[in-house]
């Protein structure tokens, strides 16, 4: 209370509660045990789909096909970049990042799938699939353009060292709607 409003505003509030003949409980804390336990007893309809759940992930890691969506945007305010990255189950994380550096469209792209496959290498991924709206981008990772632009090709070096830690990587154009 080092201001001196804020101790008038909480001395009035004292006097105006002050007739309630109110008392302060601190909360207990509650034990993750005693938590599941409640669950448990009181959930028996998840079990069906807890069962399901663990078969699925129980299942080779190296069957899984995960998905993840890139997006990159640039403009003279600054860029940002977006991804969600789809589990086969259907669980996604979305992560958006905003630039602290001027970019073009394409660098801007490329940070996004960098992010992305980064994302995934971490998560222990071995099969990706990933969809982007850059043609650019899209035809320098499949070999049908040539990356001219220093910047891009670097971006291209660091995208391509990252697709060979996937035993399956495919990636494709879809319309920027």
């Amino acid at each position: 209370m080092r201001k001196p409003e804020l101790s008038g505003i909480m001395v009035k509030w004292s006097v105006h509660v002050s007739g309630y003949d109110l008392k302060f409980e601190p909360r207990t804390a509650i034990k993750s045990q005693a938590l599941a336990d409640f669950l448990s007893d009181f959930s028996p309809t998840l079990q069906e789909k807890a069962d399901s759940e663990i078969l699925t992930l129980s299942e080779a890691k190296e069957k899984q096909v995960f998905e993840i969506h890139v997006d990159g945007a640039s403009n003279r305010k600054g860029a940002g970049v977006g991804l969600v990255l789809k589990s086969p189950q259907g669980e996604q994380i979305i992560q958006a990042v905003q630039c602290e550096f001027k970019a073009t469209n394409n660098e801007v792209e490329y940070e996004a799938l960098i992010l992305g496959l980064q994302l995934a290498i971490e998560l222990q991924v071995s099969r990706i699939e990933v969809y982007s709206d850059s043609q650019v981008i899209v035809n320098h990772v499949n070999n049908v353009y040539t990356a001219r632009d220093p910047k891009l090709i670097a971006y291209l070096e660091v995208a391509k060292e990252l697709k060979l830690r996937f035993a399956s990587f495919h990636i494709q154009q879809i319309p920027r709607d």
